[in-house]
């Protein structure tokens, strides 16, 4: 195959392969926004020029016709081409003429105008000489290119076809010469580089990219395997359609230098992350090198420039005395210097002690020392861990356990104060004794077959042992912990450590505690056998509600198990009707501490429901704390009969009564009317009296009515919004008529209008007023107050009367109770006016009270909410 290229040829286009001086100047101002090298040269200048206006830059070309000429092209858009155009330019400092072939050539934006313009020059001056040079410095370059072991290649992109010289060959292990194919030299370099490649050769073939190549990769000798580092440089060439029609460049083995620099890397990898403090500086202090473990010790970011920094960043002014001027004079070449020194840390001053060793740098050309390494060691753990060491060995000496610390062999090193008295060896033959000599036989026995082999295995042990009084023989019982001591490198053991502590006193309490659980014991299976005798289920729970504990009672009643019963698992035998009241009044009994009372129903073992009365108390510690329930379910299935037989009678018979009273009213109100009409008003006042009674009967009935209501739950509510001070007005009215001696004295400070049943809360506040007047019969004044607390409403009423003493007035408010005394049959009645009142006050919502002190009066209080949100 002809060449083609010739070797003379080859060497003329490394030359033309160097750029053309080329700069742009943007703006009407020309202000220089980029020159190669080749133009700065041309000007003599650097590249401090750029950025700066043309004038301002090179100030010798004024008066000169380069500015003029780029002012019309600027203006005009139309290049200028010079050819050996004339110029005086300032090089070395002195005024010098030269000639060149330039072109000025616009550069437009996509409306036309232009904003740059591009310079382009070719130096003609001494072009003879200038090719006498050229000559000369291809035979030189060939000189060092063949000295240098540099090989040259040139791609022809058009026909994908290379030419290259015998070093790009060896390099790329090729034996043939001449031309090769593109794809024969891919297959040439490594695989995990070839992709890299091509994209390097397609870039710098792409007109946009400059045409410059750059590359490191590697070669594969297909004959030898031999892998081979090459650097490769060049530039492509393009013909006016843009296309790059020549590739050519040169080709260096960087072989040692990529693995001299791997080497390099690996050993500056391994300083730098090794645990060592490692520092380079020179002989006068100034830093070169700090891995990052000195660093971190000495308060330096990882990326600083420690190159900025000397060793006065990192001393005290005395400790950079002594380092300087005495430690650095007595680093020997052979061996060094270590020793300690003081280090201040850059960030937070802090003096830290290090020991250090220094050893000198010599250049390995000429044996000068050109610098001094050092390693440092960070002796603040070892200073704390002797201080922590010296406290371990003050608090072992000062404890009362038994203390001591023995070879592996047994041979005692140490035994602490309370171990000497504990043992009553005399602290003279403690060097001098064996470990099995202050234990029993039992226990050596222990320790050689059983404890040894786990201390060595794990490391420790922990039981019950026996040590032996060096003086009376007497067998201690101790608890005793062991501990294997190894060497921090081999990990051979090579100590043993040992805590003990005398169980004796902890022997005796057991005892004593054994002796009072078997006592307590008894105590609860006598308790336990009493709950068993008593007809109720008796009952325990924890402070959170779920029972641990039941009588047989409850077993034989319910015929459930203990797992069907203990925690919350009664709830089960709970009648579902009754279940929420009985489980939300037991939730309040938690929370608040009150004492739990509720009625309701449990299964039993038949299947059917009987009533039973819950009651439970809070056993609470000294703190007020809750530790224990106690409880009782007492069966009263049959009182509940009774009283719904009662109230069934009840019921029934005011029913009954309600229609012939009602008769009886109207004769007796028509027969006085007739009477009164006749002139009869004696026999008109004995019917009025008797109407009077009628309309006392027809109250009592009333009552026994609502009380039916009430325990059948069918009391019922009708809310609307009324005004309420208007109601009270109204009942203080109706009650005022029916006392001529009592004053009703008003103290309403509630005026707006609530929501609910106006003739229930209607018939409390009455119920309230005529109770008053009626136990307070020698007062003459009545006091009646309503308050506004916002949301709720409270009513008070305050008589002067017999009053009620403080164990009773928790039971007013229940049914037929009446105020017992001596003048308990003075008041007439059936006890229900307050009970009816309290249940209608609990359905609203609210709650009922009563303050009294006996012989002075009582104050009978309830609270209601304004608005009443659950329906009736």
């Amino acid at each position: 195959m002809i060449a083609l290229y010739s070797e003379q040829e080859r060497f003329n286009s490394l030359v033309d392969a160097s750029p053309m001086p080329t700069a742009i100047y943007k703006g009407k101002d020309m202000v220089i926004s980029i020159a190669n090298q080749a133009m700065l040269d041309l000007w003599g200048k650097d590249s401090s020029v750029i950025g700066k206006t043309l004038k301002v830059a090179i100030p010798e070309l004024e008066g000169q016709p380069f500015f003029g000429i780029l002012d019309n092209v600027f203006e005009t858009g139309e290049t200028y081409y010079a050819k050996e155009s004339k110029a005086d330019l300032i090089i070395n400092g002195n005024l010098q003429t030269f000639y060149f072939t330039f072109t000025y050539k616009p550069l437009k934006d996509s409306d036309g105008h232009t904003y740059a313009i591009i310079n382009t020059a070719a130096h003609l001056t001494e072009l003879v000489a200038a090719r006498k040079e050229i000559a000369e410095t291809q035979e030189r370059l060939a000189f060092a290119l063949q000295s240098a072991g540099i090989g040259t290649w040139d791609l022809d992109p058009i026909n994908n076809r290379v030419n290259w010289d015998g070093r790009c060959q060896e390099l790329f292990g090729f034996a043939e010469s001449g031309e090769i194919k593109y794809e024969d030299v891919l297959s040439c370099i490594h695989t995990d580089d070839q992709k890299r490649v091509n994209r390097a050769v397609l870039a710098a073939i792409n007109p946009r990219n400059g045409g410059y190549y750059d590359i490191k990769f590697r070669t594969v000798n297909a004959k030898n395997n031999q892998l081979r580092w090459v650097h490769c440089k060049g530039k492509a060439y393009f013909n006016d359609e843009k296309v790059a029609y020549r590739f050519a460049g040169i080709a260096q083995d960087i072989t040692n230098e990529v693995i001299g620099k791997q080497r390099e890397q690996q050993l500056m990898s391994l300083v730098s992350h090794n645990a060592d403090h490692m520092t380079v500086a020179d002989m006068q202090g100034n830093l070169i090198y700090m891995n990052n473990a000195s660093r971190n010790l000495l308060g330096v970011d990882l990326d600083a420039d420690v190159t900025q920094m000397s060793a006065r960043d990192f001393y005290t002014p005395e400790e950079l005395d002594r380092v300087q001027n005495h430690i650095i004079k007595e680093i020997s070449e052979e061996s060094g210097w270590k020793g300690t020194i003081y280090l201040k840390n850059f960030a937070t001053k802090e003096i830290i002690p290090c020991t250090v060793n220094y050893i000198l740098i010599k250049d390995t050309e000429t044996g000068e020392i050109i610098g001094r390494g050092a390693t440092a060691r960070d002796l603040r753990p070892e200073l704390r861990a002797r201080a922590e060491l010296q406290r371990v060995a003050t608090i072992v000496d000062s404890s009362e356990d038994f203390c001591n610390y023995c070879d592996i062999n047994g041979n005692t090193l140490y035994i602490n104060p309370s171990g000497v008295e504990l043992i009553g060896i005399d602290e003279d033959k403690i060097v001098k004794s064996n470990l099995f000599d202050y234990h029993s036989a039992k226990t050596n026995a222990l320790i050689k077959n059983e404890i040894m082999p786990v201390l060595i295995e794990k490391g420790k042990w922990s039981g019950e042992l026996e040590l032996l009084h060096q003086k009376t023989g007497e067998i201690v019982p101790i608890h005793k912990q062991l501990y294997m001591i190894r060497e921090e490198i081999t990990d051979i053991p090579v100590a043993i450590a040992g805590i003990a502590r005398d169980l004796r006193p902890e022997l005796y309490a057991r005892k004593v505690l054994n002796d009072k659980n078997n006592a307590l014991q008894a105590l609860v299976n006598e308790l336990e056998f009493l709950a068993n005798t008593v007809p109720s289920v008796v009952w325990t729970s924890k402070p959170d509600g779920n029972l641990d504990y039941i009588n047989q009672r409850w077993y034989d009643q319910s015929g459930k198990t203990l797992e069907e019963t203990m925690g919350a698992s009664w709830i089960d035998t709970v009648h579902p009707d009754d279940l929420p009241f009985a489980l939300k009044s037991w939730q309040i009994a938690l929370k608040t501490g009150k004492s739990y009372e509720i009625e309701f129903r449990c299964m039993t073992k038949h299947g059917d429901y009987r009533w039973y009365l819950v009651r439970a108390l809070p056993l609470k510690d000294i703190e007020g704390k809750i530790v224990k329930w106690y409880g009782t379910n007492t069966d009263v299935h049959h009182q509940k009969e009774l009283e719904q037989q009662k109230d069934n009678f009840l019921g029934i018979a005011s029913h009954e009564l309600k229609t012939p009273v009602t008769s009886l009213k109207a004769y007796a109100q028509v027969m006085e009317a007739m009477f009164k009409r006749s002139g009869d008003l004696k026999n008109a006042d004995l019917l009025g009296k008797m109407n009077k009674q009628v309309d006392r009967l027809t109250s009592l009935i009333k009552d026994l009515l609502d009380v039916t209501k009430i325990n059948a739950g069918r009391l019922q509510f009708n809310n609307a919004g009324f005004d309420f001070n208007e109601m009270v007005e109204e009942v203080i009215e109706d009650v005022q008529r029916t006392s001529s001696k009592h004053i009703i004295v008003k103290k309403l400070n509630f005026n707006k209008e609530i929501f609910g049943d106006r003739e229930r809360i209607c018939q409390v506040v009455t119920n309230l007023l005529t109770n008053a007047v009626k136990y307070s019969p020698d007062a003459n004044e009545v006091i009646i107050y309503t308050e506004d607390h916002n949301t709720t409403v409270q009513v008070c009423v305050q008589d002067f009367g017999i009053g009620i003493s403080k164990e009773k007035t928790d039971h007013v408010f229940e049914q037929f109770y009446r105020v017992s005394g001596n003048k308990e049959h003075t008041f007439p009645g059936l006890g229900l006016g307050l009970y009816i009142s309290s249940e209608i006050v609990k359905r609203l919502n609210g709650r009922i009270w009563v303050n009294s002190v006996v012989n002075k009066g009582s104050t009978f209080c309830f609270s209601i909410p304004v608005r009443q949100e659950i329906p009736f």
